[in-house]
């Protein structure tokens, strides 16, 4: 952490538990619809299951509890400092964690953007080539960082350091952020766009408003996750380590939840269509019946009526 006193650090803790505790809900919520069907708990299919999205989801979870843990270390070390001697290790493992678990979870979080962005383009490679760039920036950002924090044990021995420092990691961490931040305005657009293009194409068909309500999605939920790594690339610039240590808090939490909120969101619109299309399929049917018995009376009670009428008369 930067230079923040103990109270603003149990602060940002207690702000980043209440995140993370609606970002466990997302969590459960994600799992169960990526691995039991629609209606009930039976379990998928193997071949029915997405398994690019579900490795991600597990990733990203193993990687805010690491860092949800080692945050909780390190504010309780702010409390009660250990008393520094000369066997103490210059090497900060929890400082570097806690960095690594939160680029790697921006770095899979952006990947996914990309592969979304490529399938819908119909696996175009000239539309990914720019966000692919920016994604191997960022993954270099991240890889030079943790280098940083090992060899420059002397000078970076803390998580958050602030970009105006003339040596530390806001020096690596403001170009990442920046990187992904570029990658979301290029990428997510683009996702909109396409599925706007093609809404536009099936204007009049009940299609239309399924694509309407992708982009709904898509929008709220990229606009949630845009925000909080503009807000973490923005206080990088500020002198206050209380910012920077508040919104570093609770970035990990809210990509998670963007990402989970997706997946949802789309999952259980999915379904949706999926129990109107059965609903209108029975009512189909039933009024098929209803009309098919009515044409037999129909047909017999006349005759039913002629039957009686010639008996009567030949009587």
């Amino acid at each position: 952490m930067a230079n923040t006193t103990p109270e603003q650090n149990v602060l940002a803790i207690f702000v980043e538990a209440i995140l993370y505790g609606l970002y466990l809900a997302t969590l459960l919520h994600c799992l169960r619809w990526m691995l039991y069907e629609n209606e009930g708990w039976k379990i998928k299919k193997r071949i029915s299951i997405h398994w690019t999205m579900l490795t991600s989801t597990v990733l990203i979870f193993v990687c805010s509890f690491v860092n949800l843990i080692l945050r909780l270390e390190s504010t309780t070390q702010s409390i009660h400092p250990k008393p520094v001697t000369p066997s103490t290790p210059k090497m900060n493992w929890e400082a570097i964690t806690i960095c690594a678990t939160t680029n790697v979870s921006a770095l899979i979080a952006d990947f996914i953007l990309i592969y979304r962005c490529w399938t819908i383009y119909g696996r175009s490679r000239k539309v990914v080539i720019i966000p692919i760039i920016f994604w191997v920036g960022g993954l270099a950002c991240a890889i030079l960082q943790g280098y940083w924090q090992i060899v420059q044990t002397e000078v970076v021995i803390t998580a958050w350091e602030p970009a105006a420092m003339k040596v530390g990691l806001g020096t690596i961490l403001t170009p990442f952020w920046g990187l992904t931040v570029a990658l979301n305005l290029y990428t997510t657009p683009m996702i909109v766009y396409r599925i706007w293009s093609v809404a536009n194409e099936n204007a009049g068909t009940d299609s239309l408003r399924e694509f309407k309500s992708i982009i709904r999605v898509i929008t709220e939920s990229g606009a949630l996750y845009l925000a909080i790594i503009i807000a973490h690339f923005v206080v990088w610039f500020t002198p206050n380590a209380f910012a920077i240590v508040m919104v570093s808090n609770i970035n990990l939490p809210i990509i998670g939840i963007a990402f989970n909120l997706i997946l949802i969101r789309t999952s259980k619109r999915k379904a949706d269509g999926l129990k109107e299309m059965n609903q209108d399929l029975v009512s189909d049917m039933e009024f098929n019946a209803v009309h098919h018995i009515k044409s037999e009376k129909l047909t017999i009670e006349p005759s039913m009526y002629r039957s009686r009428t010639e008996s009567t008369f030949t009587s």
